[in-house]
């Protein structure tokens, strides 16, 4: 397993360093999602920020930790667009490049019962150097690093040996989900998946119950990381981290408006809490209040203003 470690001791100057994508929501409410070859009328359409990294690092500032970006947008109205609302979360675009193509697009219909379904137009997100994370020229072992499945495989391999080197702490959401059987993993602190993206990652069927996920979490921490969540939706998540493992069961919503999002405010707090020096399952535990929490508001980032700083 890797050696890095989980927590710091809270030091201040700790940073959440996202490396990721950044895509503008184009939202739809639909009563139920159409099946193929159908058409159905929608309401209420709307054009947010999203894209997996961008959520994350609105939601790790949201936290009270000081963030920064690392992506690129397109020469487009757009990505201008874009930058100015990742900023108006707190996150630091010093490092948002701007390239020759259109920004990255997200197509999302939201059903009645707040279940979203999502199309990707990777757009400048596939245009993101490999070697990205080396404009943060004084990374160093109190940063984490947090990185998703939206950009080039490359980029997210290549992030997490810049990361090794200077022992920073590494969170990886690999979704969409990949095999990872055949990835070395073991300099990732944290890998986060839900059931789907758990089996996926271990090439079989994903795990149906608490227990189940327990043994896949334990599964996918012999693949080299330090510590693994799995979240289970309404059912919370599971970890494990080499010395003992758990289930914390999710905090019970208001209301279910819309569950774009809720995973990457997991991904983004519980990053936030591990660079403010919480122990990996008190970490895991506010990371699960947050997504169960940005459920009951529209949008992914839009629903973040339910997160408050940590302590």
């Amino acid at each position: 397993p890797a050696v890095s470690h989980l927590a710091s001791q809270g030091d201040p100057m700790s940073r959440v360093i996202v490396v990721g994508s950044v895509n503008q929501d184009v939202t739809v409410k639909v009563e139920r999602h159409p099946l193929p070859g159908e058409t159905l009328t929608g309401n209420g359409l709307s054009y947010r920020l999203g894209g997996k990294g961008a959520n994350q690092a609105a939601a790790a500032a949201h936290a009270g930790v000081e963030t920064a970006f690392v992506g690129a947008i397109g020469a487009d109205s757009t990505g201008d667009a874009l930058r100015d609302e990742l900023a108006m979360h707190g996150v630091n675009v010093e490092h948002l490049a701007t390239v020759d193509t259109t920004s990255g697009s997200a197509f999302i219909t939201v059903a009645a019962n707040g279940e979203n379904a999502i199309v990707l137009d990777p757009g400048a997100n596939g245009q993101v150097a490999s070697g990205a994370l080396d404009a943060i020229t004084d990374l160093d072992s109190s940063d984490v690093v947090v990185l998703q499945g939206e950009l080039p495989l490359e980029v997210n391999i290549r992030s997490i040996k810049i990361a090794a080197k200077v022992n920073a702490r590494v969170v990886w959401n690999p979704a969409p989900a990949i095999s990872l059987s055949d990835i070395d993993l073991t300099a990732v602190t944290v890998l986060v998946v839900n059931e789907t993206e758990a089996g996926i990652a271990l090439d079989v069927k994903g795990p149906e119950g608490i227990e189940a996920a327990l043994e896949a979490a334990e599964r996918l921490r012999a693949l080299g990381p330090t510590a693994v969540l799995i979240t289970l939706g309404e059912k919370g998540g599971v970890w494990a981290d080499g010395t003992s493992n758990g289930h914390f069961p999710a905090t019970k919503p208001s209301r279910v408006v819309d569950t774009t999002g809720a995973g990457d405010a997991t991904v983004g707090v519980l990053s936030a809490a591990l660079a403010k020096g919480y122990s990996f399952p008190d970490a895991v535990a506010e990371g699960l209040k947050a997504g169960s929490a940005a459920v009951e508001n529209e949008g992914a980032a839009a629903s973040y203003s339910v997160i408050t700083p940590l302590a």
